[in-house]
């Protein structure tokens, strides 16, 4: 019996149904690999004609939403059965920020889909959507001269998962970050960033980068370039003295609470703790300038251990210290320390173009024509250096440890100063 013959038809009817299908489709491949908005999209549809005859009749798409829907058609003219490599390329354009979805529509004939299933969908990414529904805000933290805050607001139902923000000056040099905190971004969220070391933030308005990365900074998802003031408005600004119960036992009774500067009292009132009411806090609006905070019971307490700060936006807070009968334990803390917007509560050192602020533990010191202040020399009144650093903008402050009078020297000027006092 010739088995050959049987072999042959089957053979030959293999490629009388292959030649049937004019373009087997291998691959899927995006072009560029991982575009942004800002790129032209291509599609390129690699694979092999089935015969010398075919062809690529009709290669179109239609992007709706993050589906890209394309029609494909292949036909023959007839021609030796023989596979001929063939990539269609199929522009698609700048498209918005998302995943989108290949699939090939009803209209498409002749072809027979053979790329992997990860080959069908592919992201762009970018700053146009969901980004533009992203309403950003960028200042400084309210308590603290080492970082600034993000303030986010949105109504987008994209998550952005394990998100942090990145803000970059407009050399692109790197000036705060955020670490990873949330889970993703909620409606109303505040971001704190820690400026880098070394890092100097330009004194007002500034061009500015912000990037929110996605996925532990694995993903860069938006993008924006934008004037930043790090300093809000000028005016005062909203904060909140708060009283709260931190111990097991329950504290009952009424606080007289009061903030000053080094001119006196600018607020006052009292606190009450009740049994069903353990928190309790009050609100002032004061300029950016350097306090002090004392709440003292009215009655010897009655248990718990009350403690008291101040909040501001985004649940920032000062550090908190606790409410003693028999010692006032006293609360210091600086309201945007960056934005002393004049020289109202600060003591002109000498008339020699400096303004300087004592504080418990240090001194602000700030050029009175906003030049940066440059070299800082510190010495004591026997004439020893006791600090040495350098300031690249108009205001810094120095930690002194031991109170007393010393002299300063800094942007161009000698001036007296007392310092350490608590």
């Amino acid at each position: 019996m010739n088995r050959t013959l049987p072999l042959l038809v089957l053979l030959l009817m293999a490629l009388a149904g292959r030649a049937q299908t004019h373009f087997y489709m291998d691959q899927i491949l995006v072009q560029p690999a991982n575009p942004t908005t800002l790129d032209e999209v291509e599609i390129d549809l690699v694979g092999n004609l089935s015969d010398g005859g075919a062809y690529i009749a009709t290669a179109q798409a239609d992007v709706s939403g993050g589906q890209v829907n394309i029609t494909l058609v292949a036909l023959s003219n007839g021609g030796i059965t023989v596979l001929v490599p063939h990539t269609e390329t199929i522009v698609l354009g700048q498209l918005p920020a998302g995943t989108y979805t290949i699939d090939f529509t009803d209209a498409s004939t002749g072809i027979l889909d053979g790329a992997p299933a990860a080959q069908h969908t592919f992201t762009v990414s970018g700053p146009e959507f969901p980004c533009d529904e992203l309403n950003v805000a960028v200042q400084w933290a309210p308590f603290s001269d080492t970082a600034v805050m993000v303030h986010v607001q949105h109504t987008t139902v994209e998550q952005f998962d394990y998100p942090n923000f990145i803000l970059f000056d407009a050399q692109g040099d790197t000036l705060a970050k955020e670490t990873v905190t949330f889970f993703a971004i909620p409606q109303d969220s505040w971001h704190t960033l820690r400026l880098i070391d070394g890092a100097t933030p330009p004194v007002g308005t500034f061009n500015g980068r912000l990037e929110l990365w996605t996925g532990f900074t694995s993903t860069l998802a938006c993008v924006w370039e934008l004037p930043i003031d790090l300093c809000p408005p000028v005016g005062c600004h909203t904060i909140h003295p708060t009283l709260a119960n931190f111990g097991g036992a329950i504290p009952i009774g009424t606080f007289n609470w009061t903030i000053a500067d080094d001119g006196g009292v600018v607020a006052a009132g009292q606190f009450e703790l009740t049994p069903d009411v353990q928190l309790d806090a009050d609100t002032v609006c004061l300029p950016a300038g350097a306090y002090f905070m004392n709440v003292s019971p009215l009655a010897p307490p009655t248990g718990g251990a009350p403690t008291y700060y101040v909040a501001g936006p985004g649940l920032t807070a000062t550090e908190s210290r606790p409410v003693l009968w028999s010692l006032p334990v006293e609360l210091d803390f600086p309201l945007y320390p960056y934005c002393l917007e004049s020289p109202e509560g600060i003591s002109d050192a000498e008339g020699q173009g400096l303004f300087t602020a004592t504080m418990p533990g240090g001194l602000w010191v700030r050029t009175a024509d906003g030049r940066p202040l440059g070299a800082m020399r510190l010495m004591d009144a026997q004439g020893r250096l006791v600090m040495a650093t350098t300031a690249n903008m108009d205001r810094h402050y120095l930690p002194v440890g031991t109170p007393g009078v010393y002299v300063l020297h800094a942007g161009g000027h000698a001036v007296k100063v007392v310092a350490g006092m608590d």
